[in-house]
């Protein structure tokens, strides 16, 4: 039987059994949650227009980056332990560490950007912006705190819990409070967009506090008083992992945040507004691999840590053939009738609809090489995964620099593409070279040229 076929074979019975509950419940979660991203940006495009649109991804970008600061790659580290032993009576333990350090920084968070919300309105020439960030910096210490929570989730293999409790369901439920606002009182102001926001953040970091105490209930250990034997995982461990992870997420700090401060320096908040909604859309494509995300690098870490290569390497493979035949429905729409799509923000969008296309095709490079950072990060590779996502984020930016001057939100748009394309054929590289993994569908081109994984030679 071919490889390919295999894959195929093995793609099907992904959506069969307990994996394919996982993938079926995570991919409910995950579609509320992307469309609660998206609906929020309809209903601000909407209400304020493109330029209402740019003023919130500079607020919403500074909220991101204050909570990667806070976690210090916490989640990640939550998500690699907890998911090494998720029956293990130290998981509590684990997530203790992790939200006792990280709510220090998310409140020290708050002060610098309520403090200098004045100063990012004026550095980046966007009315309204000081408003949005009073709502945005009250939200820190909850939006950090449902990361953890969504970490922690992943790793005792409850992927659709972790889902909800991240950027989607935050934005459909902010969304909803800005609604029944403007429903209220007509003409309302930007700035009700940072307090729906933080309202939001708060209300879906407290149902995951509930469902974590659910969870505990239902453990065998919870009201056992036997003595449990002392944790694998050290703190110096565990924090040594975290800013492994913390690095990496730099990279995410470099493309979410300081990629789209760049860009709103450099381009006017209707410009701004435009590529924003733009790379919204584009992540629909990328939907489904970000489900595969939430059930799948757990799994890598418990079969890296068993030794069972041959499985981890089913899997990977699976999960990309996966993505790519669930993707294609939504490429196929963005590449035909891109103005169609951006049409549902409002006047003035449709012109966005050559950075959607550019942006689409860089996603399908993204879904079909698969989960290779999460690969390398939970198979001790972490530090290698760093150096390749804060090289190529670096060449990202620079890129901006120097595209968007003359061409405006189509450099933006190219920045991003570069980034995607560039950072994800380079970690697939090195998957092959490192785990022998080939996660492309279809043949290697590196076998078939003579070349050799250092882990199969």
């Amino acid at each position: 039987m071919s490889r390919i076929r295999r894959v195929y074979i093995g793609g099907a019975a992904l959506l069969r059994g307990e994996m394919g509950r996982a993938l079926a419940r995570t991919f409910i979660a995950r579609a509320i949650a992307a469309l609660g991203a998206l609906a929020l940006l309809l209903v601000v495009g909407r209400l304020f227009g493109p330029t209402g649109v740019g003023v919130f991804a500079l607020a919403q970008s500074l909220l991101i980056g204050a909570g990667i600061l806070a976690r210090t790659g916490m989640d990640n580290a939550l998500m690699r332990y907890v998911g090494q032993d998720h029956d293990s009576p130290h998981v509590l333990m684990y997530l203790r560490w992790a939200v006792s350090r990280s709510l220090l920084i998310s409140l020290l968070m708050v002060v610098v950007l309520w403090s200098s919300r004045g100063l990012f309105e004026e550095v980046f020439g966007a009315d309204g912006l000081s408003a949005v960030l009073v709502g945005m910096a009250l939200a820190v210490p909850a939006y950090t705190f449902g990361f953890l929570l969504s970490g922690f989730f992943k790793g005792v293999r409850m992927p659709a819990t972790a889902c909800l409790l991240e950027n989607g369901s935050v934005a459909l439920v902010a969304g909803a409070f800005v609604l029944l606002w403007e429903g209220i009182n007509e003409g309302g102001q930007t700035g009700v967009i940072g307090y729906a926001y933080g309202l939001a953040a708060w209300l879906v970091a407290l149902q995951g506090t509930l469902q974590v105490w659910l969870w505990c209930r239902r453990q065998s250990w919870w009201s056992s008083a036997d003595e449990v034997a002392p944790a694998e995982v050290t703190l110096t461990q565990f924090r040594a992992s975290s800013r492994a992870f913390f690095a990496v997420n730099l990279a995410g700090f470099m493309q979410q945040v300081l990629g789209v401060l760049v860009a709103g320096w450099l381009l006017s908040s209707d410009e701004l507004g435009l590529f924003k909604s733009s790379q919204q859309v584009g992540l629909l494509i990328a939907f489904i691999l970000i489900v595969i995300n939430a059930i799948f690098p757990p799994r890598f870490a418990a079969m890296h840590h068993q030794g069972n290569m041959p499985a981890l390497e089913r899997l990977a493979r699976q999960g990309a053939f996966l993505a790519v035949v669930l993707a294609s429905p939504m490429l196929l729409v963005c590449l035909a009738v891109p103005e169609w799509v951006l049409g549902w923000f409002g006047e003035g969008f449709s012109e966005a609809a050559p950075l959607l296309r550019i942006i689409a095709l860089a996603q399908l490079v993204n879904v079909a090489t698969g989960s290779v950072g999460f690969l390398l990060s939970m198979t001790g590779h972490e530090v290698l995964m760093r150096n390749i996502a804060l090289v190529c984020n670096a060449l990202g930016l620079l890129a901006f620099f120097v595209l968007i001057p003359p061409l405006g939100e189509l450099g933006a748009a190219l920045g991003l593409a570069f980034v995607l394309v560039v950072q994800n054929l380079v970690a697939m590289c090195f998957v092959w070279k490192r785990l022998g993994i080939w996660t492309l569908p279809g043949p290697n081109p590196l076998e078939l040229m003579g070349k050799r994984s250092a882990a199969k030679s």
